[in-house]
């Protein structure tokens, strides 16, 4: 009896301590919930055409850029996964922790290079972590991925169906998990570091287009001008020539852009090399005109004659380089 009444008097000391403890837990797995679904809310709500005033002017110009809303996208998407991976109980408390700095970080310092490190941490985090439900999510999202700029899973691991997508029951052992997480993360470190470099050319290339578009313009320009200026020089065969040229070059670019260009990258560098290629399109129209005025070819058409091969010029390259390649023999003889 002493021992029984000893033992009800102990448990009514325990019974708070441990009801407390618990309530912490709760309350600290409702914090970080909390925190998760209110970094989420923010990025989806970027999202949302916002009226004027709310989101400062550069904030909005940012916004319209696709590749910035891809990776939001993307990124809400990953916070999603970490706060159900908490409520399963999977995700780490340290891991949760780190999950929100590294999304206040963003929230701090909001740029694309911000944004893509971001992305990289929180799915190298999550995949630290990752439940085989996850996992097989993950791995569901890679294979199915065939197309991109960068490394896919099948581009890396080739098309065989992965382990783990498979129904026989051997495939959801430990083994298998290991394994599909280790190749998880590297196609996420090996997308990561190619996508860099990637950009840093994009841009070099872009920059220079800044200087060669303008230099081919005043080029352009002068030739044309020279053209007319000549005494037997007709100004409406050059102005033909030159906007015949310029045409068959932006129906070129356009077919190519709707039957060639799929990628993100391709259509984001294709436009500054567009408007170049029409630059391009004059200077070969211009060229032809010339051409034909000095009588280098055997047959001489007329002003509608000029203007059609001029098209044909801009349109196609290899047929105004096959043109100057028979001039270059003409010229050689």
């Amino acid at each position: 009896m002493m021992y029984l009444g000893w033992l009800r008097k102990t448990q009514r000391y325990l019974e708070p301590s441990t009801s407390k403890r618990a309530s912490s837990e709760r309350c600290a797995v409702d914090a970080r919930l909390g925190a998760l679904q209110e970094k989420r809310q923010w990025l989806q709500g970027l999202l949302v055409r916002k009226p004027e005033g709310v989101l400062d002017k550069e904030m909005r110009k940012v916004l319209r850029d696709p590749e910035f809303r891809k990776n939001i996208e993307i990124l809400a998407a990953r916070l999603s996964d970490a706060i159900d991976l908490d409520r399963r109980g999977s995700l780490c408390p340290k891991v949760s922790q780190r999950l929100n700095v590294v999304a206040s970080e963003l929230c701090n310092s909001f740029c694309l290079e911000t944004l893509l490190d971001t992305r990289r941490w929180m799915e190298e985090l999550l995949l630290e972590c990752s439940d085989p439900s996850l996992l097989r999510q993950r791995t569901a999202e890679e294979y199915a991925e065939e197309e991109t700029t960068l490394l896919t899973w099948r581009r890396l691991y080739g098309a065989e169906l992965p382990e783990i997508l498979s129904d026989i029951p051997e495939c959801s052992s430990k083994r298998v998990e290991e394994s599909t997480r280790r190749r998880l993360q590297c196609l996420v470190a090996a997308r990561f570091s190619l996508y860099r470099p990637l950009r840093a050319r994009r841009r070099l290339r872009k920059i220079y287009l800044c200087y060669m578009g303008p230099a081919l313009l005043v080029a352009g320009l002068l030739f044309g001008a020279a053209i007319g200026l000549q005494s037997n020089a007709k100004v409406g065969d050059v102005l033909l020539a030159a906007a015949a040229g310029a045409s068959g070059a932006a129906l070129g670019g356009l077919l190519k852009f709707r039957d060639e260009v799929k990628l993100g990258a391709q259509v984001r560098e294709f436009a500054p090399f567009y408007y170049m290629q029409v630059l391009v399109g004059v200077v070969f129209g211009l060229l032809i005109d010339l051409i034909f005025a000095a009588g280098w070819l055997k047959f001489a058409p007329g002003t509608a004659g000029i203007g059609v091969i001029a098209f044909a010029a801009g349109y196609s390259e290899p047929f105004a380089l096959g043109i100057v390649a028979k001039v270059m023999e003409r010229a050689a003889v």
